[in-house]
């Protein structure tokens, strides 16, 4: 059987570094999940997806290009600017799971 990743990708907006409550997987089906940082929707989520890429292990031969397909489609408009604290960015977090495919 073929392992296929099943995942949510969660668009927080913008938030502060001291404000930003964090994503979690308590009481979901999901298993793992990464946030990513960004000045827009799309830098954070492939922030997010490079770090989901990292968590894998090696040897898994996973279909991840609905995922990536899926971070592509997010909005590249700038929702933070110069004008913005350093501290200020654009959150996304990629929830996922792991399934045997059939």
């Amino acid at each position: 059987m073929a392992k296929q990743i099943e995942f949510q990708i969660v668009d927080h907006g913008c938030d502060g570094e001291q404000y930003f409550p964090g994503c979690g997987v308590s009481f979901t089906h999901w298993t793992d999940v990464v946030t990513g940082i960004g000045n827009s929707a799309r830098e954070a989520g492939e922030d997010a997806f490079e770090q989901l890429a990292m968590t894998l292990p090696i040897t898994t031969e996973l279909p991840v290009a609905a995922l990536a397909d899926a971070v592509r489609e997010l909005s590249d408009t700038l929702t933070v600017t110069e004008d913005d604290s350093d501290e200020w960015h654009h959150y996304v977090s990629i929830r996922w799971r792991v399934t045997e495919g059939k």
